[in-house]
């Protein structure tokens, strides 16, 4: 891996999945998911496969990055159309800076 941070509009991966999860609140979980347009057929099933509520989340989130160029990007315009601007607030400053 390099050691310099990828930019905002690079592909999600595995540390910055768990970032983004962690800056979602559980109860909006799968609006948000709604939001960044994953199937609720997807949803329905992670929920049926998938034990634990943070399994589900991480689940949701890798299905939707097989699915799309899904990119930070995406998941702040999510957020900011969800009126979650301290969420994303919050995200931005948990992810590694750029040099």
């Amino acid at each position: 891996p390099s050691a310099s941070p990828e930019p905002r509009s690079a592909l999600l991966q595995g540390s910055q999945l768990y970032a983004v999860i962690d800056a979602v609140p559980v109860r909006r979980w799968k609006e948000f998911m709604r939001v960044l347009e994953l199937r609720e057929a997807e949803i329905e099933l992670v929920e049926l496969e998938v034990a634990h509520i943070r399994d589900q989340q991480y689940e949701m989130l890798k299905r939707w990055c097989q699915q799309t160029s899904a990119t930070l990007d995406h998941v702040f315009a999510a957020l900011e159309r969800m009126e979650l601007a301290g969420c994303a607030e919050a995200l931005r400053q948990s992810l590694p800076v750029g040099p």
